[in-house]
C-alpha cells in the first residue's frame, strides 16, 4: 500500500515539474494563513495538526441546556437571568428538541 499511496493522492510539489499542480480553496487558504503550512503540506506531504475536539465545550453546552430546562418546565427565570435583572422565564416551545438537533436547527 506504501509504494502506492501517491498513485492514489496528488503528488508532492516538485520545482519547475512539467504537470499541473492542483491547488484546492482550502489549501489557498492555509497559504493565507500560514505559509509555512502550505509549503510543508504541498512539498513534504506533512500535514497540520487538526484542532482539538469541543468536548468541553459540548459538555457544558449540554449542561446548560439541561439547566434551563428544568427552568423552563418550572416557568421559573434561571439564577443568571436574575443577577441581570432580566425578568423572562425560558422560551418554551413544543419543537425545542427538534432545533437542539445537529443539521436540523431552526427552519422558517
Amino acid at each position: 500500500m506504501a509504494n502506492n499511496y501517491w498513485q492514489e493522492r496528488n503528488k508532492p510539489y516538485k520545482p519547475g515539474q512539467n504537470e499541473p499542480f492542483k491547488v484546492s480553496r482550502s489549501k489557498i487558504e492555509l497559504f493565507q494563513q500560514c505559509p509555512r503550512c502550505f509549503w510543508l503540506d504541498v512539498r513534504l506531504k506533512i500535514k497540520r495538526p487538526g484542532s482539538p475536539p469541543f468536548n468541553i465545550n459540548k459538555a457544558i453546552d449540554e449542561l446548560f441546556k439541561k439547566e434551563f430546562d428544568v427552568h423552563r418546565a418550572a416557568g421559573t427565570p434561571h439564577p443568571i437571568m436574575k443577577d441581570n435583572q432580566i425578568k423572562a422565564v425560558p422560551f418554551k416551545h413544543k419543537d425545542m428538541d427538534t432545533w437542539r438537533e445537529n443539521f436540523v436547527g431552526i427552519v422558517h
